[in-house]
Formats: C-alpha cells, sequence, structure tokens
C-alpha cells in the first residue's frame, strides 16, 4: 500500500495527507514500510512510542486498531477502539472500529447503531476501516438471527465491490437458508410518491441519504413526514423497510401496523401482519417454558430398578466422559422417559395410543455436597404435572415430593403441538410413519391449533375470532407465520384447508398473466399456475425459486420445466430434473428423475457422469450392491478423465467408508471388491469448479456437478 502526500489520511478524516498532516508524512511512510516487510509487533511498538509523543493523531489510533485485530490482541483493541472514538468522536473510522470492539463484547446488534453512524459519515466514499466494520457486523448479525439488517448490509457489501466473495457467499448462504422466512428475503424497491402529492419535494428529500448509506437519516425524516401525513401507505411502506435495515424491531413492527391498518390490498395487509409478527420473540403469543426438572433421590436402588423395568422408559447408551463438567461428575444413567409404554407391533398404533416422548432423565449419585438426584430436560412446563404423575408410578415413591425447576427457555406451543415427539415399535415401516406423521399434521392443524388460546388474539382461540372482521388481518397472519414452521413438516398439507375450517379467505392461484413472475412476492411465488406461464417465465420462476430457497415453487416449477416438450434440452430442465432426484424422499421416484436426466444430457450431447454420481448414493442407499458396483466400474472405465469426475468420485466413496481419504481401500465395495483396487483419485486442477443441477453459476463451459 504506497503512500505519500496525496493518499488520504489512514485516520478516516476524509482529508488527503498533504491536507491533514503533512509533517507525519515520513513517519506514515515508515510505518507502511514496516507493515510490507510483515514486521507487525515492530511496527505496532513503533506506533506506540508515536503515540507517546502525539497522542491524539487519528492515524495512528487507525492504524494500531488494525494492528490489534490482525494480531489477535482484542482486548487491547477494545481498549484503542473506546480512546479512538473518545478523542474523534465524529470520526467514521473510530466510529467502525468501536463498532468491530462493539460486536466483540456484545454482539452485532449492539454495534449496528455506530456502524450506521460510520456508513453515513463516508459521505458515500466507504473507507476500509468501515468497509470491515460492515463485514463483522454483518456476520454477527447473521449469527443471531437479524435477517433483514444482516441480509441488508450484505447486499450493499457485494454492491461496493464485487469481489467481496465472503460477503456474495454469505448473502446466497442466507437466500436459500429454510431457516429465514421467504417474506424476509424479499428485495422490493422503495415505493415511489405520487406525482401530485403536496409532499413529494420532502419525500424524496427524506430518501435522498439512501443512495449514501445514510439509513438512520432517511428513516428520521421519513418518520417525522409520516407523523404529518399519517394516511400515506408508501411512508409506512418504506419507513418499515428502513427500520428493518437498522435492525429498529419495535420501529418496524409500529410502521408495518400503520401500512396494514392502511386502505391497502388485502394481502398486502396480511404480509405486513406476517413481517410485524416474525419480528417479535412470541410471534403467536403462546410460549411455553421448556424446564429442567429436578427430584431429590430417597432410595436410589428402587429409583433405578424402577427406571430400568418400567415400559415408559428406554435406556440411553452414552459416552461418560462427554457428559463429564468441571462441577459435576458423569450421570450413571440417562433414559427416554414416555407417556406410556411403547406398543409391541406397529399395526397396534393410532395417533391416539402411539408412544410421546416428555423428557429425558438422567440419574446422579450422592457427591460430596449434593445428594442423589434425578434430573429431566426438554420437558415443557404444560407436561409437568404428567411428568410428575408418571415418575412418582414407577419409582413407587422414592422420589422426594419437592421439585426444583430451571427455565431452560420458551418454545411456542403451537410448534411443540406440530412437533412428532414420538417413540413408535420398531417394526415401524417408514411408510406407517409417514401415514402416521400426515395424520398427526392434520389432526393438530384442523383440530387442535383452532381451539389454542393464543396471546396475538387477546387470550381467544382462532375459531372464536374467526368471524369476526377486526381479527381477520392478524388471523390470517399467524396462520402464514404457522405455514412457514410447518415448511419443514413431512407431507404436504394445504393450508387452505385450515383456513376453509375457520372460514377465511383463501389463498388462490395466481395466473401468469396478470403478474410479474420477476417481481411478485416470494411468498406468493409457488401460487403462480405454471400452464399459465410462458418458457422463459417458468425458467425464470424456477430460478427465482431456486436462489431464495422456495420449496414449493421450487419443485412446482421443476416438475413443470421437465413436463414441456419445448424445454428439451434446456440446461434449466437438466438443473429441474437434478434438483427433483435431490429433493426426493422415495428412493424409486428419485432414480426416475436421474434417469430423465441422464436421457436428457445423452440427447444434448453431455456426459452422463453427473448423473452416475448422482445415482450412486442413492443406490448404496437402497442396498443394491450390484447397480453400485455397475456405476462404480462405469466412472472408472469411461470418465475419470473426464473434468472433477475423480475427485467427485472419491468424495462419495469416503463417505460411504469404502476406501480411505488417500485414495487407498478401505472395505469390500458393496456386491464385492473394487476391480482391481483402484489408484488413488488425483483431483483435476479445477475440480473444485463443480456444476451442479442447483447452481446459479455454470460458468460457460458446462462443469460435473455432484450429488451433495
Amino acid at each position: 500500500m504506497p503512500i505519500d502526500a496525496y493518499s488520504l489520511c489512514p485516520g478516516g478524516t476524509g482529508k488527503k495527507i498533504k491536507f491533514c498532516c503533512p509533517d507525519f508524512l515520513p513517519e506514515l511512510e515508515k510505518i507502511v514500510r514496516m507493515l510490507e516487510g510483515d514486521q507487525h509487533l515492530g511496527c505496532l511498538k513503533h506506533i506506540e512510542q508515536l503515540q507517546e509523543k502525539t497522542p491524539d493523531r487519528a492515524c495512528l489510533f487507525a492504524l494500531k486498531s488494525m494492528l490489534l485485530r490482525g494480531t489477535g490482541q482484542l482486548e487491547a483493541a477494545v481498549a484503542n477502539a473506546a480512546a479512538f472514538l473518545e478523542k474523534h468522536p465524529e470520526n467514521p473510522t473510530a466510529m467502525a472500529e468501536s463498532a468491530i470492539a462493539k460486536v466483540t463484547e456484545e454482539g452485532g446488534l449492539a454495534a449496528i447503531g455506530l456502524l450506521h453512524r460510520a456508513m453515513a459519515g463516508c459521505d458515500g466514499q466507504v473507507q476500509s476501516s468501515v468497509f470491515d466494520a460492515m463485514t463483522v457486523v454483518s456476520r454477527a448479525l447473521m449469527s443471531e438471527g437479524e435477517w433483514l439488517a444482516a441480509r441488508a448490509l450484505l447486499r450493499l457489501l457485494t454492491a461496493i465491490s464485487g469481489e467481496d466473495r465472503r460477503s456474495l457467499e454469505m448473502l446466497i448462504e442466507l437466500n436459500r437458508s429454510v431457516h429465514v422466512p421467504l417474506i424476509l428475503k424479499d428485495d422490493p424497491p422503495m415505493a415511489n410518491c405520487p406525482d401530485d402529492a403536496p409532499w413529494k419535494e420532502r419525500f424524496e428529500e427524506a430518501l435522498a441519504p439512501i443512495e449514501t448509506a445514510g439509513w438512520q437519516a432517511a428513516a428520521d425524516k421519513l418518520a417525522a413526514l409520516a407523523e404529518e401525513v399519517p394516511d400515506q401507505p408508501i411512508l409506512w411502506r418504506n419507513l418499515a423497510m428502513l427500520r428493518g435495515w437498522l435492525a429498529d424491531k419495535p420501529g418496524q413492527i409500529e410502521a408495518l401496523h400503520k401500512f396494514a391498518a392502511l386502505d391497502v390490498p388485502f394481502e398486502d395487509a396480511v404480509e405486513a401482519e406476517v413481517m410485524a409478527l416474525l419480528a417479535t420473540e412470541d410471534p403467536l403469543g403462546d410460549r411455553v417454558e421448556m424446564l429442567n426438572v429436578q427430584m431429590k433421590i430417597n432410595d436410589l436402588e428402587k429409583v433405578e430398578t424402577g427406571l430400568t423395568l418400567d415400559g415408559r422408559t428406554q435406556q440411553i447408551p452414552f459416552d461418560p466422559a462427554q457428559m463429564t463438567s468441571d462441577d459435576s461428575p458423569p450421570p450413571k444413567a440417562a433414559y427416554l422417559l414416555l407417556d406410556r409404554p411403547v406398543a409391541e407391533k406397529a399395526e397396534d398404533v393410532t395417533l391416539q395410543t402411539v408412544s410421546r416422548f416428555i423428557g429425558q432423565a438422567m440419574v446422579y449419585g450422592r457427591q460430596t455436597d449434593r445428594e442423589a438426584r434425578l434430573e429431566v430436560i426438554g420437558v415443557v412446563s404444560e407436561d409437568l404435572e404428567q411428568l410428575k404423575t408418571i415418575l412418582a408410578e414407577i419409582t413407587g415413591g422414592a422420589l422426594d415430593a419437592e421439585v426444583k425447576q430451571e427455565v431452560m427457555g420458551k418454545v411456542s406451543a403451537s410448534q411443540e403441538m406440530m412437533q412428532q415427539k414420538w417413540r413408535p415399535p420398531n417394526d415401524t415401516t417408514h411408510e406407517q410413519l409417514a401415514q402416521l406423521g400426515i395424520e398427526h399434521q392434520r389432526d393438530a392443524l384442523l383440530k387442535q391449533w383452532p381451539e389454542m388460546k393464543l396471546g396475538l388474539l387477546d387470550g381467544k382461540s382462532p375459531r372464536e375470532v374467526a368471524a369476526d372482521p377486526d381479527s381477520r388481518t392478524k388471523l390470517l397472519a399467524a396462520i402464514m407465520v404457522l405455514e412457514f414452521w410447518n415448511d419443514r413438516a413431512p407431507g404436504d398439507f394445504d393450508f387452505n384447508e385450515l383456513r376453509t375450517e375457520l372460514g377465511l379467505p383463501t389463498l388462490d392461484p395466481i395466473d401468469a398473466v396478470e403478474i410479474s413472475v420477476e417481481t411478485i412476492p416470494l411468498v406468493r411465488l409457488a401460487r403462480i399456475r405454471p400452464d399459465t406461464m410462458t418458457d422463459d417465465a417458468l425458467l425464470l420462476g424456477y430460478r427465482r425459486s431456486v436462489a431464495y430457497g422456495a420449496a414449493a415453487a421450487m419443485e412446482k416449477f421443476a416438475r413443470a420445466v421437465i413436463e414441456r416438450p419445448s424445454l428439451d434440452g434446456d440446461e434449466g430442465q437438466l438443473r429441474a430434473y437434478g434438483q427433483l432426484a435431490q429433493m426426493e424422499e422415495d428412493p424409486d421416484k428419485a432414480l426416475k428423475y436421474i434417469e430423465g436426466g441422464r436421457k436428457a444430457s445423452l440427447a444434448a450431447g453431455i456426459s452422463c457422469a453427473s448423473w452416475d454420481l448422482l445415482e450412486l448414493p442413492v443406490r448404496l442407499v437402497q442396498g443394491n450392491s450390484q447397480a453400485a458396483s455397475n456405476l462404480v466400474n462405469h466412472l472408472q472405465s469411461s470418465h475419470m478423465q473426464e473434468q472433477g469426475v475423480a475427485e467427485a468420485l472419491m468424495q462419495l466413496l469416503v463417505r460411504f467408508g469404502i476406501i480411505r481419504p488417500d485414495g487407498t481401500p478401505a472395505g469390500p465395495m458393496p456386491g464385492g471388491p473394487m476391480p482391481g483396487g483402484p489408484e488413488p483419485m488425483a483431483a483435476e486442477p479445477d475440480a473444485g469448479k463443480i456444476w451442479t443441477p442447483g447452481s446459479d453459476e455454470p460458468g460457460g463451459e458446462k462443469k460435473l456437478w455432484t450429488p451433495d
């Protein structure tokens, strides 16, 4: 990093050295030479000596912060950042370093205010220290589940620097995450002001700071305007968006409620209420406590005998070394506690008779400073009385009547209701378990949930308020939240059944002619009828669903893509076959998609190696040893010279314990030894650039894709 009089001062003053500290240029040049020579500790010592002579120089504070962080001296970096900000409270670099220090000590939310002050202070020319702080804070926010604020920063980072691969990768990861609701992944533009609005000039003035990352200033100005003109939906909509970027959840919730209460399309109002619910810790107002329950053991032998013999318990094997802590030895034994004995045969099990898990019990013997005790973790507060009754029956009164309980956290009762916390008989088949899951899902959502009392509904049940027009928007929003929570559950429950059960409006299919596939809200994407979409619109919808992890839309559009003859041989069709194969739980159906993709690839003159690699793990999991051996033989004889094949095959065989990481055999190939004991498989020079059916960047020349 060469430096001269016309370089910007590294202290974040925004001035060139010639106009900031020209007398200090020789010292800065010396510091740069030391940095280029990797003399980090020596450079740090030199800076500290200079600070003794000129203690308030911003450039020395900034360079010292960089070196302290780079050498892992975090405590010293925090102290230096505090001193820097105290001396230069309006300096963007000082604020950025303090934001990084805040992340270290308190997390991303604590740092976001300082960061936005630093961003605004750059006046559109983001300094390297501020860029670093944006990166650190965005990662912290992402880990804390602050999706909107993290995503806004990541989008800005990738816009500022297209070479920032890590931020781009994190943004893609967030977009595709199944843990982030679709409604929080949308990128709608700021709503425009009507040309005839008398407040248009003030509106545009309020949004102007956004261009230079002055999000807080824009939010403050927009809020002032919204208070004066409170009946304009676009003001509250834009304000809600800005406050989401700023992680101002109370302000965001207020703006969303204001928007939803105005004269806006009904679906827009419901979706605004959904976002408001997701911004709270307890969206439905139904959280219950998750407990750690402890009871003193009066007769250890009797307790152990009861737990071992009773049909409502199952002993859990465990490694004592992993259960030992500094202040406590490991338990003597651990058990699953069930509400009833496990049925002997799967054919006897119904939704009403299947055993349900209510906690995990651990038996601790007497210690120097503690009596023998039984500790049960994972107990929902609503199950506490049942737990005490069951334990009294199992142990025959060998437990003390006094129960100590510690709240470990809180969970939504609605989410708990949907959990399949069962212990089925050992002979239960996959098909039986799947059917039981479907029955449970329908019972929970159509019978139990409509009667559940929710704080969101002022302590009333969904059925009680369904006919109340004033409660309808909130109730429909609650159902959409429930739908997100249910997304990863097995089965294909149609939430329109629940809406119909409660006499509410349903979310009906959407004709593609009436909307833009590119801009329709992600939560509505799966409702588009594929038969009304052009080829281009269908491929765009499919790509958008993949990019944002919209599973329902992804599966729907992928099926339409492979069934449309006009798309035969299209790259999007090959991706759709692969996507469906990887999403399919039934191996036989997955193999049909794989075969369809293989035929389409061969017809397009593309190697079938990718499909062989996708089929191989399916065959291994199936236990079809002959088919697996044939695939390995075919790949070795016909495709090993193709880019990425050797590495992909090696990864698969290592994963299944067939070869070691060095390429030598570790065990027999299912169906017999690998022919000739293959040579270690060396990866091609560019083998890391592998194309997958769900990838958005094939990179020109077709690359091989791997099954995972």
